[in-house]
């Protein structure tokens, strides 16, 4: 993966304003294990026969495109963020595989979020948006428009380490459509919370950070470092 990123020198509406891509060339394999079974009678005795199938597809190919677009402002320990994502179904993808690198369809994101960290060492993250899905031309199966939040609270226990907790709720708000819909108003929802663990790696004049949590907010920065804003955005399905 890879994501060319422009920051303008010059400010918008007070804000640093950025453009980014993402580009994708990846492997996916996945297997369908089926299990049939039959129940045969014979007089008084029943027996059950039972067969197992498995299909794997895999397939390495280049994904969708990805633009973005966000503007940003800091006021001391208070960060704001607007952005604007999407998805450019260009990628590889074939309803008829099981293995797929792109959506096939293309969807719009856009949301804000907000960052507080101060010198002492703590931080606060959220970032709240919207995904509308452009209808699946393959399958003339439209998903719903979705609403989503992540968020992220943590203590920076010395300048490399931080641990805290992490939070993600997905929440489709409106129902599936398109001719293809053969299950009626199916929605989604999914709520999840967990630890992190954050460091920050050294590198010469910069800084990485590693921070096993949930995807969707950026890992923030100890006193005297450069302050970050919270960034995300949502994969369509």
């Amino acid at each position: 993966m890879v994501t060319p990123t422009y920051t303008f020198a010059t400010p918008i509406l007070g804000g640093q304003a950025n453009v980014s891509m993402t580009a994708v060339y990846s492997n996916n394999t996945t297997t369908l294990y089926e299990l049939f079974g039959n129940v045969v009678r014979g007089g008084p005795v029943a027996f059950f026969s039972a067969l197992n199938e498995t299909t794997s597809d895999t397939v390495t190919a280049f994904g969708d495109l990805s633009p973005q677009v966000s503007l940003r402002w800091n006021a001391g320990v208070h960060n704001i963020m607007t952005y604007a994502t999407g998805n450019i179904p260009v990628g590889q993808y074939n309803p008829s595989n099981l293995a797929n690198i792109g959506i096939g369809h293309g969807a719009l994101d856009g949301g804000a979020g907000y960052t507080y960290f101060d010198k002492a060492g703590r931080e606060f993250s959220a970032v709240a948006g919207l995904t509308y899905n452009f209808i699946d031309p393959y399958t003339q199966y439209q998903n719903g428009i979705d609403f989503h939040l992540d968020w992220a609270a943590s203590q920076f226990l010395s300048k490399q380490l931080q641990i805290g907790v992490v939070g993600y709720t997905y929440n489709q708000v409106t129902c599936d459509s398109g001719s293809g819909n053969k299950v009626g108003c199916f929605e989604s929802r999914v709520a999840s919370v967990g630890a992190q663990l954050g460091y920050t790696i050294p590198m010469g004049d910069i800084e990485t950070n590693e921070c096993p949590r949930l995807p969707g907010v950026c890992c923030g920065e100890p006193a005297g470092g450069v302050e970050r804003v919270a960034d995300a955005h949502n994969i369509a399905r």
